[in-house]
């Protein structure tokens, strides 16, 4: 199947991920941040990226921005929990702009995020 990064700040939602995405045996790499996740992408090859864009430090932009340099066929799923606290920039041309391949609201649907994944691999 396929070697997929997810990086989220929320241990939760990290397992989450995790976790429906190990039942479909995906080579699952896991990370806590945006720095830890552009390490990885400098050492190892993925074909999905799983990210949650809100991240203390460094945000999922900088992530995004980092593994199209670093691995520009990968693709990129982004996590998000949409509200009216999410800012105006975080709109899907910018997503789209980023090469973002899909967009997912938390809370996370699992059988959605499954396919997605899927999909994305299958189509990379």
């Amino acid at each position: 199947m396929a070697k997929v990064l997810v990086v989220d700040d929320d241990p939760v939602s990290r397992n989450l991920v995790r976790a429906i995405l190990a039942k479909d045996g995906h080579d699952i790499t896991v990370c806590e941040g945006a720095l830890q996740a552009i390490e990885a992408l400098s050492f190892r090859d993925f074909d999905v990226v799983v990210t949650d864009i809100m991240m203390p430090e460094h945000d999922g932009f900088e992530l995004i921005q980092a593994a199209r340099n670093l691995r520009p066929d990968a693709r990129i799923i982004v996590l998000s929990a949409v509200d009216e606290k999410v800012p105006a920039h975080m709109t899907a041309a910018v997503f789209e702009r980023l090469g973002v391949t899909r967009v997912i609201a938390k809370p996370i649907n699992p059988a959605l995020l499954a396919s997605e994944v899927l999909a994305a691999h299958v189509i990379g």
